[in-house]
């Protein structure tokens, strides 16, 4: 039976959590206003967003996969903690596998609703390490069994990912890349493999306050006879306010492994 690769909700959360660090990084290449000491800045923010994704991962019959996912980030200067909750609906035959649609264990016309795989991380941004200035951040993510495993919205496994995100900013333009590694939970139902995952892209600003860019993704397969994933990711953030920003992003897929398509939307509000 086909598994496949497809991490929509990790990825959107890295999205939402990497978008305020690549826009620090652009604003801090222009002169400041004033020189005055900036007030203290509460470490708390709540992002939430909405997704949805089709394909058919090898099957015969599409899946589709909509999710709502709430963030609770606490940061710091050298670090960050996330906790992100989703809530999933799924239609099609596919099992949520590895955060996205994967093996066929469901009745085509099935639809399931409910409480997804519950995330925990931690991030310590190392800052500048070279003479290049090269911000690196390295992050440790665990997905916790929360989802239920017969209603297929889980494997009923932990799994744990372990990356490194880089980026540095060239005038007005700032290129980052991710580099990680996944263990999945295995058995006899699932048997899933450990990889390698990976991301480049670049953003910029095109306004004065908004931020966009595009991102390529590749996993390694999961399963030996299956192919990789590989997708793109066009994406725009808008700061609204001092506390409010938006988030949209549209998503295409080029292996069998990734959805053919999603999109999706978030807000972030900075206490």
């Amino acid at each position: 039976q086909p598994m496949k690769n497809r991490l929509p909700l990790l990825a959107t959360a890295r999205l939402m959590s990497a978008l305020p660090s690549l826009v620090s990084a652009q604003d801090a290449t222009r002169e400041p206003d004033v020189t005055v000491p900036a007030p203290a800045v509460n470490p708390w923010r709540i992002d939430a967003s909405a997704t949805y994704s089709r394909g058919e991962y090898g099957l015969t019959e599409d899946t589709e996969v909509y999710v709502g996912l709430l963030n609770i980030v606490y940061e710091t200067k050298s670090w960050r903690f996330q906790t992100g909750v989703p809530v999933l609906h799924i239609e099609g035959p596919a099992t949520i596998v590895g955060g996205g649609a994967g093996v066929a264990t469901q009745p085509a016309d099935s639809s399931e609703t409910g409480l997804g795989d519950v995330t925990v991380s931690g991030t310590y941004k190392f800052g500048p390490l070279t003479r290049a200035a090269i911000d690196t951040d390295f992050t440790a993510q665990v997905k916790l069994p929360t989802a239920n495993e017969d209603r297929g919205l889980g494997t009923g496994k932990v799994d744990t990912y372990l990356q490194f995100d880089a980026r540095k900013t060239f005038g007005r333009v700032t290129p980052f890349a991710t580099l990680g590694y996944r263990f999945l939970g295995s058995d006899s139902t699932y048997p899933l493999k450990d990889g390698i995952f990976a991301s480049l892209g670049v953003a910029a600003p095109v306004t004065t306050s908004t931020t966009a860019g595009v991102a390529v993704s590749w996993r390694e397969k999961i399963v030996d006879d299956q192919d990789d994933s590989v997708d793109a990711m066009l994406f725009a953030q808008t700061v609204l306010t001092e506390h409010w920003r938006v988030l949209a992003y549209g998503l295409a897929g080029f292996t069998e492994s990734a959805p053919d398509f999603g999109f999706g939307a978030g807000v972030t509000y900075k206490f």
